[in-house]
């Protein structure tokens, strides 16, 4: 089997994003080393307001040569022609079959790193600590069941970012 990991940045006070849904507080650093991750990942794996922000934002689709998944409820595909599926029936399910096929790298979106920890699906969560509070904006975390994660790594960049890798 293989495994579904994400990396992801959050501001020091918990929220991976501005209430407005804004990402421009992330320093440079960190927008580096995140699509270097992406770049390298076998699979992509978003929820639909992830992939209409980076559609929207970044003046178009950046990953036409990477197997792209959306988890919605509707489909909303703006780049069928670039190797993007939406899973909108029995997602839990499929995540899980793709999870045998291929490895799945989540972008961005904490409601889904939440839904997939609550089932079990995600194997390991690379956090990046931002020293940064941004006072409200969109949690990392919804509600989680107690769980106790495996503390594999943890280092710090020079522009003072902490990052922590966890296996659940």
């Amino acid at each position: 089997m293989k495994q579904i990991k994400a990396h992801i940045a959050v501001s020091l006070d918990g929220f991976i994003a501005t209430s407005d849904n804004e990402l421009e507080w992330l320093p440079n650093e960190i927008k580096s080393i995140l699509n270097e991750q992406y770049a390298i990942a076998d699979s992509l794996l978003m929820g639909a307001n992830t992939y209409h922000y980076i559609f929207d934002h970044w003046g178009g689709w950046p990953y036409t040569n990477k197997q792209t998944f959306v988890v919605s409820h509707n489909n909303t595909n703006v780049t069928p022609n670039c190797n993007v599926r939406f899973l909108i029936n029995g997602q839990l399910e499929e995540i899980n079959k793709l999870k045998h096929k291929t490895d799945l790298l989540v972008v961005g979106g904490g409601i889904l790193i939440t839904t997939l920890i609550k089932a079990k699906l995600i194997d390991n969560i690379t956090i990046y600590t931002i020293p940064k509070l941004l006072g409200k904006g969109i949690k990392l975390f919804q509600e989680t069941p107690e769980l106790n994660l495996k503390f594999m790594e943890s280092n710090s960049l020079e522009c003072g970012i902490v990052y922590s890798r966890y296996n659940l």
